[in-house]
């Protein structure tokens, strides 16, 4: 991934019209998949950060992001905000200053968008739209159809691009469905934006969307991985795709790669073999020392061959064998985590974890239980720190899984609700 790559990240949470809901997640996504996407050792990629501006200034941007695009860019361009669909039908991004009844003039359309795509010479585009899609008008507008759905997909459809370019478009939630509540949006009409994004930025920040643990993340890899991240926590949302593209776009690494275990040299194999037990007790102490080896290869070999001989081999070897895979296991410290009574909507507080073991155990992906825990990789271990913005009583389980096993880490929290002033 040494070409280079230019990402637009475009962000509304805040409206100047009465109609329009103000939005909560927006802005935190967008700092989120910023710094996921700006980390050189994550998505390499130049990032700019649009966030609550009219639409004529999203509209230049936007055109100026693709024009500028060289052949062998890759670009990225992610909207999160209101959708919008016209009377006529069409689909439109709301921006500050949207106005319902013009939409045209105060709105971004998707034709304009799939425009500045197919004039591009970026020969890789890709677009995210993370659109809480809905009528946020009073049940008298024109301008906006109240009901029958609008898939969204097809409007980015059309001719190919030509001229060996591809393009994909990823979002959210594909059906466009209307509810209202008087003048303003039901807050039951379309699900949160956060939560696609979230699965975003989790996927790459964790490397778990990095599916086939080759060390990269493809384009397919990550829609997959949003997918079932999507679906497992609201049935009712299902993301879409459409891709005209040749080949594999990679949008990111990941420090998740799969170890190859190494063949044991055919003199510690004749050992392990050998008649004399004493031979193969002499094999398991030299594969404890390899096992113990940052070599993880190596090491994945050594921990395989001790497992057969644990399975395999008379009571008095196996025995030795099982001693040593116990000394070569992952271990968290501590196993409990308990962040006490956490004021609601406080900064989010961190505790760290070591993760003691030879380095073969200490090769492990963390995987929360729940979207409200949240983890990053140090030096020592894990940094592990929990959401604040829902009161209750948090439990979970954070699994830590490798090559030589797992283990399971007790995470706890209390989110005290805000007391609400006195009248």
């Amino acid at each position: 991934m040494d070409r280079p790559r230019h990402a637009l990240i475009i962000a509304n949470d805040r409206y100047e019209d009465g109609g329009l809901r103000q939005l909560r997640a927006p802005a935190q996504d967008a700092v989120a998949l910023a710094e996921v996407l700006g980390d050189p050792q994550v998505g390499d990629f130049d990032v700019d950060v649009l966030r609550n501006e009219p639409a004529h200034a999203i509209r230049r941007t936007v055109e100026r992001f693709f024009s500028d695009g060289r052949r062998d860019d890759t670009l990225m361009l992610h909207f999160s905000c209101h959708g919008l669909k016209s009377e006529s039908g069409h689909l439109y991004f709301a921006a500050r200053d949207t106005e319902p009844r013009l939409l045209e003039a105060t709105a971004v359309s998707a034709a304009f968008v799939r425009h500045c795509m197919t004039r591009t010479r970026a020969r890789r585009t890709v677009l995210f739209l993370d659109c809480c899609y809905g009528g946020a008008f009073s049940r008298g507008s024109s301008s906006v159809r109240a009901g029958g759905d609008l898939h969204v997909l097809d409007s980015f459809a059309g001719e190919k691009l030509g001229g060996g370019r591809g393009w994909a478009v990823i979002t959210a939630s594909d059906a466009m469905e209307y509810a209202f509540e008087g003048a303003e949006l039901a807050e039951g009409a379309a699900p949160r934006p956060s939560l696609f994004t979230h699965a975003v930025v989790e996927g790459l920040t964790s490397g778990e969307a990095d599916l086939d643990a080759d060390g990269e993340i493809s384009l397919d890899e990550l829609y997959d991985y949003v997918f079932d991240h999507v679906r497992q926590r609201n049935p009712h949302q299902t993301p879409g795709r459409t891709v005209d593209m040749q080949g594999d776009v990679y949008l990111a690494h990941s420090r998740r790669r799969r170890v190859v275990p190494r063949k044991i040299p055919p003199a510690l194999r004749a050992a392990m073999e050998d008649p004399n037990f004493y031979a193969r007790l002499g094999a398991v102490a030299e594969l404890h020392t390899c096992v113990e080896s940052p070599d993880l290869s190596l090491a994945l070999g050594a921990r395989l061959a001790l497992e057969e001989i644990e399975q395999n081999d008379i009571r008095v070897v196996a025995d030795e064998a099982r001693r040593a895979l116990a000394k070569t296991e992952l271990r968290p410290d501590p196993v409990r985590l308990d962040f006490g009574r956490v004021p609601q909507g406080s900064a989010a507080p961190h505790r760290g974890v070591q993760l003691l073991g030879p380095p073969l155990a200490r090769s492990c992906t963390a995987h929360p239980a729940g979207d409200w825990m949240r983890t990053e990789e140090t030096r020592e271990g894990l940094d592990v720190s929990i959401d604040t913005s829902t009161p209750g009583r948090l439990v979970g389980d954070l699994l830590l899984k490798g090559a030589a096993g797992e283990a399971v880490l007790r995470v706890e929290a209390e989110i005290q609700p805000t007391q609400a002033p006195p009248p």
